[in-house]
């Protein structure tokens, strides 16, 4: 099948560039390279080798990097932002590991640096894709000069909703016209497993079960979290699944203080997901996710910067529109976007403390929020809503290069 589209197709050979390294684990650029497969193109995958699980996948050359090479990336393109051992070090990669491709797509900030560098020496159009957004007033104006010199030549750009897009269009000068807007979320409602999380780890079935799932930053106010869940009712327990798994290992430090709720009321999860968008088994049975954010401004976790760009979240958290995708109901902070669009489509509860996360536990257990949370999901989020309009675009943008 796919050998017969890709003759059909003009867009046959693209190059994903993201140095996240966790291209499963992201509910869009997952979708998108299913897309793209599904359509009969080959891929070639260039990232950083990271905790993310990377599997086998037919049609995908893998391509990763080390942390040495990591580490030089993050000098020149981060610290010294110097133009020519830029270009110098991407020629490099060029001639060792790249092909001939229809069209290239840059995630975040190196992989648009690196996306408009292999334009200039191939002609290749290239898309950027944003999930993270570097704020000038959080870095400096030569920081982000690499970033608006690379962006003028941008094909198109993708974005997960028009508050982030101001911000976007704003911070790197891209042009408005080339504009896509794709919220951070999986395709399809997220089917029920009969092998549930819930039961491995011994909850009894009278039990109604809140969860954190993805990071444990701090900027996720889990350790907040973990300080309000003595005060529940005694029908609510706690499931802390964290991204890559290793749980217990991250939470070792704040978990010393609640030995006496573990297994009792708090339950950790150390199973580790192999992709985003098969999460059935640890949400099936789950009464309601948990979804803080916490915008530290000055600081980065692994070269992202965490205050402008949670303060700007739009609906760039893919942590909430996965518990939606599966009918769970979300209780949430003040997160712009998904806080106004709680109250308005009744799928979560906002509160203003993780304390008062008590106080909405009983009101969201109620069967409306389940219901609300797929219907909402499958009207706003669902991939599938956007899949053939990206399509049409990436195909003419090779169109219009030939």
């Amino acid at each position: 099948m796919s050998k017969a589209l890709s003759q059909q197709n003009s867009l046959k050979r693209v190059l994903i560039i993201h140095t996240e390294g966790n291209a499963f684990n992201n509910p869009s650029l997952k979708c998108i390279i299913d897309l793209l497969l599904g359509k009969g193109c080959e891929i070639d995958l260039r990232y950083s080798k990271s905790g993310a699980s990377m599997l086998g996948y037919e049609g995908i050359r893998f391509l990763p990097f080390g942390r040495n090479l990591l580490r030089w990336k993050n000098l020149v393109f981060d610290r010294y932002c110097f133009r020519p051992l830029v270009f110098l070090s991407v020629l490099v990669e060029k001639f060792i590991y790249y092909k001939k491709y229809d069209l290239i797509i840059g995630v975040d900030r190196h992989g648009l640096i690196e996306a408009s560098v292999l334009n200039k020496i191939t002609k290749t159009p290239y898309v950027y894709i944003s999930f993270e957004i570097m704020f000038e007033s959080e870095t400096s104006a030569r920081y982000k000069s690499l970033e608006r010199e690379a962006s003028k030549g941008v094909a198109a750009w993708l974005v997960q909703d028009d508050v982030r897009a101001g911000q976007l269009q704003r911070e790197n000068l891209l042009n408005p016209l080339n504009k896509i807007l794709l919220p951070l979320a999986s395709a399809g409602i997220g089917v029920a497993k009969v092998d549930r999380l819930r039961d491995r780890l011994g909850i009894p079935n009278d039990k109604l079960v809140a969860i954190i799932i993805g990071s444990l930053d701090n900027w996720t106010m889990a350790d907040r979290i973990l300080k309000c869940i003595a005060d529940w009712s005694d029908d609510w327990v706690l499931i802390v699944h964290a991204r890559y798994g290793r749980t217990r290992e991250l939470l070792a430090g704040e978990l010393s203080a609640f030995t006496h709720l573990l297994d009792h009321k708090i339950f950790i999860s150390d199973a580790a997901t192999e992709m985003v968008d098969d999460m059935g088994s640890i949400l099936t049975g789950v009464t309601v996710g948990l979804a803080f954010y916490k915008p530290e401004y000055g600081k980065s976790y692994y070269g992202h910067y965490i205050g402008k760009n949670l303060e700007y979240l739009g609906l760039a958290s893919g942590k909430i529109s996965t518990y939606l995708r599966y009918g769970v109901p979300v209780i949430l902070n003040e997160v712009g976007v998904y806080a106004k669009e709680a109250r308005q489509f009744r799928f979560g509860c906002v509160v203003e403390r993780t304390e008062q996360i008590k106080d909405c536990l009983d009101e969201i257990s109620h069967d409306e929020y389940r219901h609300n949370a797929v219907d909402y999901f499958v009207k706003k989020l669902d991939f599938n809503i956007y899949r053939d309009k990206i399509w049409s675009r990436f195909e003419a943008l090779v169109d219009k290069s030939i």
